[in-house]
Protein backbone atom coordinates (compact mmCIF):
# COMPACT_ATOMS: atom_id res chain seq x y z
CA UNK A 1 0.00 0.00 0.00
CA UNK A 2 1.16 3.53 -0.77
CA UNK A 3 2.70 5.37 2.15
CA UNK A 4 1.05 8.71 1.35
CA UNK A 5 -2.06 10.21 -0.15
CA UNK A 6 -0.79 12.73 -2.67
CA UNK A 7 -1.74 16.10 -4.10
CA UNK A 8 -0.15 18.12 -6.87
CA UNK A 9 2.88 20.15 -5.90
CA UNK A 10 1.09 23.16 -7.39
CA UNK A 11 -1.76 22.81 -4.88
CA UNK A 12 0.56 21.95 -1.99
CA UNK A 13 2.60 25.10 -2.62
CA UNK A 14 -0.48 27.14 -3.51
CA UNK A 15 -3.97 26.82 -2.06
CA UNK A 16 -3.04 24.23 0.61
CA UNK A 17 -0.14 26.33 1.88
CA UNK A 18 -2.42 29.37 1.96
CA UNK A 19 -5.11 27.47 3.85
CA UNK A 20 -2.48 26.06 6.25
CA UNK A 21 -1.27 29.55 7.12
CA UNK A 22 -4.73 31.08 7.39
CA UNK A 23 -7.69 30.63 9.67
CA UNK A 24 -9.66 28.77 6.99
CA UNK A 25 -10.63 25.29 8.14
CA UNK A 26 -8.88 26.07 11.46
CA UNK A 27 -5.77 24.26 10.23
CA UNK A 28 -3.62 26.83 12.03
CA UNK A 29 -4.78 25.54 15.42
CA UNK A 30 -3.39 22.46 17.10
CA UNK A 31 -6.32 21.46 19.33
CA UNK A 32 -9.89 20.78 18.19
CA UNK A 33 -9.02 21.93 14.70
CA UNK A 34 -9.57 20.57 11.27
CA UNK A 35 -6.79 18.48 9.80
CA UNK A 36 -5.25 17.91 6.43
CA UNK A 37 -7.40 14.77 6.24
CA UNK A 38 -10.48 16.99 6.67
CA UNK A 39 -9.17 19.38 4.03
CA UNK A 40 -8.44 16.51 1.63
CA UNK A 41 -11.91 15.03 2.16
CA UNK A 42 -13.51 18.44 1.58
CA UNK A 43 -11.60 18.79 -1.69
CA UNK A 44 -12.60 15.21 -2.55
CA UNK A 45 -16.27 16.09 -2.00
CA UNK A 46 -15.90 19.16 -4.22
CA UNK A 47 -14.30 17.04 -6.94
CA UNK A 48 -17.05 14.44 -6.72
CA UNK A 49 -19.63 17.23 -6.92
CA UNK A 50 -17.90 18.48 -10.09
CA UNK A 51 -17.89 14.93 -11.43
CA UNK A 52 -14.34 15.23 -12.74
CA UNK A 53 -11.20 13.29 -11.82
CA UNK A 54 -8.17 15.39 -12.75
CA UNK A 55 -4.89 13.44 -13.02
CA UNK A 56 -1.95 14.56 -10.89
CA UNK A 57 1.01 15.49 -13.07
CA UNK A 58 3.53 16.11 -10.32
CA UNK A 59 2.66 15.09 -6.80
CA UNK A 60 3.84 15.06 -3.25
CA UNK A 61 2.49 13.44 -0.08
CA UNK A 62 -0.15 15.29 1.92
CA UNK A 63 -1.27 12.59 4.37
CA UNK A 64 0.57 9.50 5.55
CA UNK A 65 -1.63 6.44 5.04
CA UNK A 66 -0.39 5.08 8.38
CA UNK A 67 -1.98 8.09 10.10
CA UNK A 68 -4.74 6.76 12.36
CA UNK A 69 -6.93 9.74 11.51
CA UNK A 70 -7.19 8.80 7.81
CA UNK A 71 -7.74 5.06 8.25
CA UNK A 72 -11.50 5.33 8.98
CA UNK A 73 -11.92 6.93 5.55
CA UNK A 74 -10.41 3.98 3.67
CA UNK A 75 -13.84 2.35 3.35
CA UNK A 76 -15.21 5.57 1.84
CA UNK A 77 -12.34 5.68 -0.64
CA UNK A 78 -13.02 2.04 -1.54
CA UNK A 79 -16.73 2.87 -1.94
CA UNK A 80 -15.91 5.72 -4.31
CA UNK A 81 -13.61 3.39 -6.26
CA UNK A 82 -16.37 0.80 -6.43
CA UNK A 83 -18.94 3.35 -7.58
CA UNK A 84 -16.77 5.05 -10.19
CA UNK A 85 -14.76 2.09 -11.52
CA UNK A 86 -15.78 -1.41 -10.47
CA UNK A 87 -19.55 -0.95 -10.77
CA UNK A 88 -18.97 -0.18 -14.47
CA UNK A 89 -17.36 -3.62 -14.93
CA UNK A 90 -18.20 -6.11 -12.19
CA UNK A 91 -15.68 -8.59 -13.56
CA UNK A 92 -13.11 -6.40 -11.77
CA UNK A 93 -14.72 -6.94 -8.35
CA UNK A 94 -11.54 -8.53 -6.98
CA UNK A 95 -9.86 -5.13 -7.40
CA UNK A 96 -11.95 -3.75 -4.53
CA UNK A 97 -9.05 -4.56 -2.22
CA UNK A 98 -6.59 -2.53 -4.32
CA UNK A 99 -6.12 0.44 -1.99
CA UNK A 100 -3.51 2.02 -4.26
CA UNK A 101 -6.05 2.23 -7.09
CA UNK A 102 -8.63 3.67 -4.69
CA UNK A 103 -6.11 6.23 -3.43
CA UNK A 104 -5.19 7.19 -6.98
CA UNK A 105 -8.83 7.80 -7.88
CA UNK A 106 -9.66 9.87 -4.78
CA UNK A 107 -6.45 11.86 -5.28
CA UNK A 108 -7.70 12.76 -8.75
CA UNK A 109 -11.13 13.85 -7.50
CA UNK A 110 -9.49 15.82 -4.67
CA UNK A 111 -7.21 17.43 -7.26
CA UNK A 112 -10.31 18.73 -9.00
CA UNK A 113 -11.61 19.96 -5.64
CA UNK A 114 -8.37 21.81 -4.95
CA UNK A 115 -8.70 23.38 -8.41
CA UNK A 116 -12.16 24.61 -7.35
CA UNK A 117 -10.80 26.00 -4.08
CA UNK A 118 -7.93 27.77 -5.89
CA UNK A 119 -10.37 29.34 -8.40
CA UNK A 120 -12.65 30.44 -5.56
CA UNK A 121 -9.71 31.99 -3.72
CA UNK A 122 -8.71 33.97 -6.81
CA UNK A 123 -12.30 35.12 -7.30
CA UNK A 124 -12.80 36.00 -3.62
CA UNK A 125 -9.46 37.38 -2.49
CA UNK A 126 -10.83 38.99 0.68
CA UNK A 127 -10.63 36.55 3.59
CA UNK A 128 -14.09 37.31 4.94
CA UNK A 129 -15.82 36.84 1.58
CA UNK A 130 -13.83 33.68 0.83
CA UNK A 131 -14.80 32.26 4.23
CA UNK A 132 -18.47 33.08 3.64
CA UNK A 133 -18.33 31.42 0.21
CA UNK A 134 -16.76 28.29 1.72
CA UNK A 135 -19.47 28.14 4.38
CA UNK A 136 -22.15 28.71 1.76
CA UNK A 137 -20.71 25.94 -0.42
CA UNK A 138 -20.52 23.59 2.57
CA UNK A 139 -24.14 24.35 3.46
CA UNK A 140 -25.24 23.79 -0.16
CA UNK A 141 -23.44 20.44 -0.33
CA UNK A 142 -24.92 19.33 3.00
CA UNK A 143 -28.46 20.20 1.88
CA UNK A 144 -27.94 18.35 -1.40
CA UNK A 145 -26.61 15.32 0.47
CA UNK A 146 -29.49 15.35 2.96
CA UNK A 147 -32.04 15.54 0.14
CA UNK A 148 -30.47 12.66 -1.76
CA UNK A 149 -29.69 10.42 1.20
CA UNK A 150 -32.41 11.12 3.73
CA UNK A 151 -32.78 8.06 5.93
CA UNK A 152 -36.57 8.53 6.03
CA UNK A 153 -36.88 8.21 2.25
CA UNK A 154 -34.26 5.52 1.78
CA UNK A 155 -35.37 3.16 4.52
CA UNK A 156 -39.08 3.35 5.03
CA UNK A 157 -40.81 0.27 6.19
CA UNK A 158 -43.29 -1.18 3.77
CA UNK A 159 -46.55 -2.40 5.24
CA UNK A 160 -46.98 -6.16 5.21
CA UNK A 161 -49.51 -7.38 2.70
Amino acid sequence: MKSTINVTIEHLDGIIKEIDSSKFFLLNLSIDAASRTDLFNFALALGLKEGVATPLNTSKGLIRTANEEVKPFFFIYKSIYFDKVISKDLSKIDNITDMDAAFMLVEQYANTGFDVLARMRKEYSEDEIFTKKLLSLTDEMQKEFMENYCIKTLYTEQPEV
